[in-house]
């Protein structure tokens, strides 16, 4: 089962009201002058709440993108400068001495970055998860530069000039996002059904292939049903996809695994005899274990399609092997 999708959750307070039976209280004391108020039974004016709008979890999304943003660019930085981080921490010193420790002398310059934060908001206390998609190098070694993946844990407290990270701290290597992470195996799932459709019987037209692949992937599988349609060759691949795993990702790209059990009806047919051509594709052996990885690429308008795939057939690869660890 996948991992549920992000969330925002928003604490509610909750208001009583205390009603009682006893009789009124007696008179006031009149021994008092005349027109001062007991400070005791004077209520205190109640407490203002942050603006509304400072506490739209966009507001925090847009605070967290810009401390990440601050923090990236302050860690390149010979001397990192507390300023900074004004208006985004609520310690902006205590901050940059975490980052000062944590980097350890080295210096890292961000070419790139994408965030995918979950927020669980209370009132005006919010905890932050992230696994950011960080292009960087060496700040001596420009031409070094590597796209990794970095978790993150942060708390955000809600003040009257809008929300202020206190506490942020980067973590493991090689996370994913619980959303990408969908996106990413919808995207493959969707590659393997379109296949399937476009096959059965084969059409080079099928809408599903321009919907989940792109570039010379496209045209190779488009020219293949068309040598296919005119042999009259059909290719069913019914094995389930439940073993996916996002394997890597970059910004906008990524890799899908795939260790299949196959399953006997894998193969090629005559389309009008239903004949099993064992030519083209050869039978399943018993326990056979073919490993299947795609490369996906995401479109201006946020669609992931497939690039490029490759496949090893009878190989002694693990079903659900990643070296990502997937919640």
């Amino acid at each position: 089962m996948r991992s549920a999708r992000p969330f925002v959750a928003a604490g509610l307070l909750l208001l009583a009201v205390a009603c009682s039976n006893d009789p009124e209280p007696p008179p006031p004391d009149t021994d008092d002058p005349p027109g001062i108020d007991d400070p005791a039974d004077t209520d205190p004016p109640p407490p203002q709440d942050a603006d509304d709008d400072n506490a739209d979890p966009e507001q925090l999304a847009a605070t967290w993108e810009s401390f990440h943003t601050t923090w990236m660019e302050q860690t390149a930085q010979d001397e990192p400068d507390p300023a900074a981080f004004d208006g985004l921490a609520a310690d902006p010193g205590a901050t940059v001495e975490r980052l000062d420790a944590l980097r350890a002398g080295g210096r890292l310059v961000t070419t790139d970055q994408e965030l995918w934060p979950r927020f669980d908001i209370d009132d005006d206390r919010a905890e932050i998860v992230d696994c950011a998609i960080v292009s960087q190098h060496p700040a001596d070694q420009p031409d070094s530069v590597a796209t990794i993946t970095i978790s993150w844990e942060a708390t955000a407290t809600l003040t009257e000039d809008g929300w202020r990270i206190d506490t942020a701290r980067p973590g493991d290597l090689f996370c994913i996002a619980e959303e990408l992470n969908d996106e990413l195996l919808d995207a493959y799932e969707a590659f393997r059904d379109a296949k399937n459709a476009a096959w059965d019987p084969p059409n080079p037209d099928h809408p599903d292939l321009e919907r989940t692949m792109a570039g010379e992937q496209l045209e190779f599988i488009r020219e293949l049903l068309s040598e296919h349609h005119r042999d009259g060759i059909v290719i069913r691949d019914p094995a389930p996809t439940d073993n996916a795993v996002v394997f890597e990702v970059g910004i906008g790209t990524a890799t899908v695994s795939d260790c299949t059990r196959q399953v006997a009806e894998r193969g090629a047919y005559d389309i009008e005899t239903g004949e099993r051509l064992d030519d083209l594709i050869l039978p399943i052996g018993d326990d056979q274990l073919d490993l299947q990885s795609v490369e996906l690429e995401r479109s201006p308008e946020g669609l992931w399609r497939v690039i490029d795939q490759a496949g090893t057939r009878d190989t002694n690869c693990e079903p659900g092997s990643s070296r990502y660890v997937v919640p």
